[in-house]
């Protein structure tokens, strides 16, 4: 019995995917569960598992293809697991076959290497910068060499000099290759620009009392709980309630009318080096701050380790987008459809404040809110915004009445 494989959908929005690598070919038996082929999109880059024990039947999609989601781009023959035998187990009776066989002449181990461990991508950008790949420390599956290897390789090789410079020099010019992400992030959002009524709202937000309390507790929360606590996990617990105070902002809008979703997921922009993807975080307002901490980060590792689930980055209602820790202020993103608004988190910055007529230092942080004014005027986007600003600056006085002494664990608002 033969059984398909698809283009999976990898996100609400995505209609298509590249076909980076194949990690097996035509002909070998696999394990259930086993990862066949690496994609890529917009949303994510992931390795995709065979459904079923068999045999790769047949390819029918190359590396560096882009199909839309829902195109078969393999086959296999379906097997028991009992039945599927590693490649690599050979009897004894292959074995002597082998032997009186005269031993092919062997080729170069830099050749053996770019045709069996290197994708197409990969040996073209070894070619473009004159690269030999046999020096390329790869840190992919398998030690396979990955285009991220490749770009750090090329900046640390001392006197390099990109074939492409001279060009330059004389045209003043050059044209850069986008990969398949650029252009799929490109279409979206220039999509949502076109297509949402987009107005930004910004506050400047003190978090002193959470940066004081982070201080105290960080060194606790990582020995207990295993995981660093930044500020993201602060901002998320306090949008989740503010969504749950303003349903209006976790919906999306439709000709018909405007759809309020009843599960509040907030998705968190992951930046990687050619792209964003945005995992999201299931039932965010039914998490406490050390669930909100450990999922975020758990998914943000992932991310970048390519090893993130289908429908981890399916069912978004709201979006936050910390470009503080790049050190940035503040800006004005660009709603993700069919979402209704953004959140963006700035950098903290120790300043001078009036408080109570004098001058003061404090933490401050300026949050963004980004919303589709189709939806929402401006004075609800202010109140929902102001009710997510009180709650981070009033986080003290919220942890003294909920949260019990951390000599008995972390508990109540955690």
């Amino acid at each position: 019995m033969s059984v398909d494989i698809i283009m999976p959908q990898m996100g609400e929005s995505v209609v298509e995917g590249t076909i980076v690598h194949w990690l097996v070919k035509e002909g070998d038996r696999i394990q259930k569960d086993q990862p066949i082929v690496e994609i890529s999109t917009d949303k994510i880059d992931t390795e995709i598992p065979s459904p079923t024990s068999g045999i790769l039947k047949s390819i029918i999609h190359k590396e560096d293809e882009t199909v839309p989601v829902g195109t078969v781009i393999c086959t296999l023959k379906e097997a028991k697991a009992e039945e599927v035998v590693p490649a690599t187990k050979v009897t004894a009776v292959e074995e002597k076959k082998v032997e009186k066989k005269a031993p092919p002449v062997a080729p170069h181990p830099a050749e053996l290497k770019t045709e069996k461990r290197f994708s197409p991508l990969v040996r073209r950008m070894a070619k473009e910068y004159r690269i030999d790949l046999s020096k390329v420390r790869g840190t992919g599956i398998g030690s396979r060499v990955t285009k991220q290897d490749v770009q750090k390789y090329i900046k640390l090789k001392p006197g390099y000099v990109p074939p492409a410079v001279e060009e330059e020099v004389k045209e003043k010019e050059k044209i850069v290759p986008v990969n398949p992400k650029r252009k799929i992030i490109a279409k979206r959002m220039s999509e949502s620009k076109r297509t949402a009524a987009h107005v930004t709202t910004t506050f400047e937000v003190d978090m002193s009392k959470i940066v004081k309390f982070r201080e105290e507790q960080k060194e606790a929360f990582l020995k207990n709980e295993k995981v660093k606590l930044t500020y993201l996990p602060f901002v998320i617990l306090n949008t989740a309630r503010a969504l749950k105070l303003h349903p209006i902002f976790n919906s999306s809008w439709s000709e018909e009318g405007i759809i309020v979703k009843k599960h509040i997921n907030i998705g968190i922009a992951v930046s990687l080096e050619d792209g964003l993807i945005v995992p999201v975080i299931k039932d965010a307002d039914k998490k406490t701050l050390v669930e909100l901490a450990k999922t975020s980060q758990d998914l943000a590792q992932r991310v970048r380790n390519k090893r993130l689930k289908p429908d981890e980055v399916q069912d978004g209602t709201f979006t936050i987008t910390n470009y503080g820790s790049s050190g940035s202020l503040f800006g004005t993103p660009i709603i993700l459809l069919p979402q209704i608004a953004i959140l963006g988190m700035g950098t903290i910055v120790k300043k001078p404040v009036v408080v109570n007529d004098a001058i003061a230092i404090r933490s401050m942080m300026y949050l963004s809110l980004s919303f589709d004014h189709r939806v929402v005027d401006g004075a609800q986007a202010d109140k929902f915004l102001i009710t997510i600003k009180e709650s981070l600056e009033g986080w003290e006085q919220e942890v003294h009445e909920q949260m019990p002494s951390t000599e008995t664990g972390f508990g109540g608002v955690w």
